[in-house]
């Protein structure tokens, strides 16, 4: 699509989805983390479903930037995710930025 200017716009559609508890597992499948906060986003573009969210856990919780995990929604679906950024500003609990690495299903 062309805006009014003639540059090039993507088409894309957007859906917010509400805030879901999670379970986080491990390559391996083991459980890292369960009953954990996560609001998701799920993007279109070109005809590709993309998603990527923020969730939050605790300080003890050993997500590392730049792993693969697997998320575990309270809907039944799942999807490989990857940490893009931690948010940590001394309290308890930190922001974590996810980018989803395939379809959830």
């Amino acid at each position: 699509m062309i805006d009014h200017c003639g540059r090039r716009q993507l088409t894309h559609n957007l859906t917010t989805m509400p805030f879901h508890r999670c379970g986080i597992r491990k390559e391996d499948g083991s459980t890292l983390a369960e009953a954990v906060d996560v609001m998701l986003e799920e993007v279109e573009r070109n005809g590709v479903a993309e998603w990527h969210g923020t969730m939050t856990i605790t300080h003890l919780t050993g997500l590392e930037t730049g792993q693969r995990y697997r998320l575990v929604l309270d809907d039944g679906r799942t999807g490989e995710f990857m940490v893009r950024r931690n948010t940590f500003a001394g309290g308890t609990n930190r922001a974590v930025a996810i980018q989803g690495m395939g379809p959830l299903r």
